[in-house]
């Protein structure tokens, strides 16, 4: 468990990284033949590791429940996103994951519901919720460099 927290943990720093080499216009930018963009991305992470660790386990979010569905799978960007707006999902980087590692550390993820990813992934447990969840959160730090050097 402390490896996954440590890998994404340096996951979301360099997400963090690649937001701030942006400005709000450009993170905010879709391209042509795209259907979302970096902060859309960023935020993204965020919502899964809640549905993912806490909605699967039948527990309350730890982030506002609107935040988690304007960026859940299947959305795509509605408004632009300021900086302030920002700065409130960059707080998220560090403290969805000290709650989490605080609420797994007490055994709160005791009754995970078990299903199985777009993928045909089965995820049964919130170990391997978290071990998903790095993967993801990879991905969409590779997607968000890709969009990068679309809007530069």
């Amino acid at each position: 468990m402390e490896n996954q927290i440590e890998i994404l943990n340096l996951t979301q720093q360099n997400f963090i990284k690649l937001v701030d080499s942006v400005t709000e216009e450009q993170f905010n930018k879709i391209p042509s033949g795209f259907g979302n963009n970096i902060i859309w991305n960023f935020a993204h992470i965020f919502s899964a590791l809640q549905l993912l660790c806490y909605g699967r386990s039948g527990l309350p979010l730890r982030l506002d429940e609107s935040f988690v569905n304007t960026y859940k799978i299947g959305t795509k960007p509605e408004s632009h996103v300021s900086m302030e707006q920002y700065s409130t999902i960059k707080q998220y980087a560090s403290t969805s994951l000290l709650k989490l590692k605080e609420d797994y550390d007490a055994g709160v993820f005791n009754d995970f519901k078990p299903f199985a990813t777009s993928t045909g992934f089965v995820i049964n447990s919130v170990e391997t919720a978290l071990r998903y969840v790095t993967m993801h959160h990879g991905l969409h730090l590779g997607y968000a460099m890709a969009l990068k050097k679309l809007v530069l």
